[in-house]
């Protein structure tokens, strides 16, 4: 049966941890692209701009270079990624361990691929 994926709102229908892992990590993924100079949050599972005025540098440990800076989420943007968490975790509770491992694993693959 589809199972209800808050936590990817845009891939409702979407069956099986590999497809629905491969799809989500490309529409939340910069692999293989320019990083932007700042990172937006990820709520929902779509990209949201922060309204804050505070950012946090990421660099490159081995070079020290400023890759993007990442913001420096408010009060209330944590408050709704709270949220937004809190309604995915009921499908997600039910999603069998050996298909999360499957999801785990999947994005393991991608970050050592990218």
């Amino acid at each position: 049966s589809t199972r209800d994926f808050r936590m990817f709102p845009v891939l409702p229908a979407l069956r099986g941890a590999e497809s629905l892992t491969s799809l989500a990590c490309r529409n939340l993924s910069y692999a293989g692209g320019k990083v932007p100079s700042t990172t937006q949050n990820v709520i929902g599972g779509q990209w949201v701009e922060s309204s804050t005025d505070k950012w946090i540098d990421v660099c490159n440990p081995a070079t020290n270079q400023v890759l993007t800076k990442v913001p420096q989420t408010t009060l209330a943007e944590m408050e709704q990624a709270v949220e937004s968490a809190k309604g995915a975790y009921g499908s997600w509770s039910k999603t069998s361990p050996m298909a999360r491992q499957q999801i785990m694993f999947r994005y393991q693959q991608l970050i050592k691929a990218n």
